[in-house]
């Protein structure tokens, strides 16, 4: 009894720090279980801090729209003013997604790590359903040891150009270790090139069959040739390389049906 007293007592405090107009419309939209439940799990100063930064109608739409473990776990992961620069940022139907969908806790340290204003970036950059896709396939730590290797803006260049198929496949054949050295080597638009010229199963197959450094040396090589796109021929054909010729099939002759001889019957006299 004590304890929910308490929490009576801190829903009022709550409301009278937001002010009468601001109160009564939480109040009446959210209704008093719901506002009950939550400061029952924030932290009061936390709630107020939040609330006053947002509209009245923003902070209704947050509450209805995403779960309560949910949101309070945010709150708990995310600092007040990353919280208020996503939810400006982003609609609250887009959060919602990706609070369902990111455990918060990622979200925190992305936003820690990168800064809020690139952790929006890369999801409005990607979009929402292509970040979600992504980063459900690389562990954060994954995703923010690769943007220290590479940078920001060439990680958004690559996977804006290729699919979520086509990065499954990447991350599942290779995995992330050897992207840092190709995009240094060839830079964004020539793996792109690539990429396009050949597509990502013969590219990841060109791959396995020569290995990194000798692809890597081969390029370099092709490089200093003098070649010109004019001396390659309009068609061209695969020649049979002698004794990989398929053999023909031998067609069996039909024999001919032994011509059968007649019974001689003997006559009775």
């Amino acid at each position: 009894m004590k304890e929910v007293l308490v929490t009576i007592q801190t829903v009022y405090q709550y409301l009278e720090k937001l002010g009468p107009k601001k109160s009564f419309q939480i109040l009446k939209n959210l209704g008093y279980e719901k506002l009950l439940s939550l400061t029952g799990k924030v932290p009061k100063e936390r709630l107020i801090v939040l609330t006053q930064k947002l509209s009245e109608e923003t902070v209704v739409e947050l509450v209805n729209q995403i779960p309560e473990k949910i949101l309070v776990e945010m709150i708990r992961e995310n600092d007040d003013d990353d919280l208020v620069y996503f939810i400006h940022s982003l609609s609250i139907a887009d959060l919602a997604i990706v609070s369902k969908s990111i455990p918060p806790q990622d979200v925190g340290l992305l936003a820690k790590t990168l800064g809020r204003e690139a952790s929006v970036e890369v999801l409005k950059s990607l979009g929402i359903q292509k970040s979600i896709a992504l980063l459900k396939e690389i562990p954060m730590e994954d995703f923010l040891w690769l943007v220290d290797q590479i940078q920001l803006q060439p990680i958004i260049q690559l996977v804006n150009e290729l699919s979520v198929p086509d990065c499954k496949k990447w991350i599942k054949q290779r995995g992330l270790e050897e992207l840092p050295i190709l995009l240094k080597f060839f830079g964004v638009s020539n793996v792109l090139e690539i990429f396009k010229k050949l597509g990502m199963n013969q590219a990841l197959a060109m791959m396995q069959l020569l290995g990194t450094r000798e692809m890597m040396e081969l390029s370099v090589l092709l490089s200093k040739m003098q070649l010109d796109i004019k001396n390659i021929p309009a068609t061209l054909k695969a020649k049979t390389v002698i004794g990989l010729e398929k053999p023909k099939s031998k067609q069996v002759a039909k024999k001919k049906a032994a011509a059968k001889k007649k019974k001689v019957t003997k006559r009775s006299h």
